[in-house]
């Protein structure tokens, strides 16, 4: 996602680090493991600028080259031999990198140990993860700018109505923000089951937030009932990422295939989200999705006109959307973390 790289790398210089050489220093303070989350996170996007030919595999302070061909064009400017084959395993492909994140888990690990997330040679749940990064730099003492960056970048506000569906009651309005929205795939189901057509993706989001059960202060003090909910959009980010929350980790490829129907490739926000801007143009950009407990991820490369599978240290060239679906729903791929990009 170049908007958040490009205003990690700038803020990285802006407090005079080397963002290249992240500190190692197990007994820094917490503020000081914000700076090195900061510059071990630079570190990464530095070496993933495509700035050098050749396929690189970078580890820690080590860089060893593949020797793969060098030549004119920019990051990802060739393709791979074809689908499904390896990109950087036969020279073949360009401006590829595998980053070893031994370092980001290891400041990671030091700045949450109080709260006993993130630690090293620890599973941990995507989002959570992410979104500890996002709180991590956003909570960070090295400039004022931090915090703006991960919100620009990643924050979606928006005011809220409730209104009470048997008493009419009005809630009081309410401000929201959040760089994640949650969606259960079985939410998109039951209500793409009871609208009896097909629903554009917009209408069916803006649906499934459109309601919610709560008590209600004049009718129903000690049982929840249905409120309306409106929701209108205050400021759109960069990306936008959806969270869909299964109700196992083992979903049917029946189940998979059912959500790659009602996930966009692009959207309007502003059709989910009313707000006085006008459209919000996003297109699905990357996304991370889960098997049991292994993590892969899907990234769309504008430059070769493909999605890419990332599996630990295996890069794939796997070709256009529908080859990303059927991947998905034969390996029963559960799509968790999904990234939009804003175009317009």
């Amino acid at each position: 996602l170049e908007c958040f790289r490009g205003k990690l790398l700038e803020l990285g210089q802006s407090c005079n680090q080397n963002p290249a050489s992240p500190s190692t220093d197990d007994s820094q303070q917490p503020e000081d493991n914000s700076i090195a989350l900061l510059n071990s996170l630079a570190s990464v996007f530095t070496s993933l600028s495509g700035g050098k030919s050749g396929v690189e595999i970078v580890t820690g302070s080590k860089t060893e080259s593949t020797g793969a061909s060098s030549g004119g064009g920019g990051a990802w400017g060739s393709k791979a031999s074809g689908a499904g084959g390896a990109w950087g395993s036969n020279g073949k492909g360009r401006n590829l990198f595998v980053v070893d994140p031994a370092q980001c888990r290891k400041t990671l690990s030091n700045v949450l140990a109080g709260f006993g997330r993130l630690q090293e040679n620890e599973m941990a749940d995507a989002q959570e993860a992410l979104n500890d990064v996002f709180e991590t730099l956003a909570s960070s003492s090295v400039s004022k700018e931090p915090s703006s960056v991960v919100k620009s970048c990643f924050g979606l506000s928006f005011s809220e109505t409730m209104q009470c569906k048997s008493c009419g009651y009005k809630m009081p309005d309410s401000n929201s923000s959040g760089y994640f929205h949650l969606v259960p795939p079985a939410k998109l189901q039951e209500v793409q089951k009871q609208a009896g057509v097909r629903l554009s993706p917009e209408e069916l989001l803006r649906r499934c937030y459109a309601g919610e059960t709560r008590p209600c202060p004049r009718c129903s003090a000690a049982k929840e009932v249905p409120f309306n909910v409106s929701c209108v959009l205050g400021s759109a980010p960069q990306v936008f990422n959806l969270v869909c929350v299964w109700a196992n980790a083992a979903a049917t490829s029946k189940e998979v295939e059912d959500v790659f129907h009602q996930l966009p490739v692009t959207m309007d926000l502003s059709k989910v989200f009313p707000g006085p801007q006008g459209p919000c143009m996003y297109r699905l950009r990357c996304m991370i999705c889960f098997y049991g407990q292994h993590y892969i991820l899907f990234s769309y490369k504008p430059l070769v006109k493909q999605w890419v599978l990332y599996d630990d240290t295996s890069v794939k060239a796997v070709g256009g959307w529908k080859e990303v679906a059927a991947m998905c729903k034969a390996g029963r791929f559960q799509p968790h973390v999904v990234f939009f990009e804003k175009y317009v």
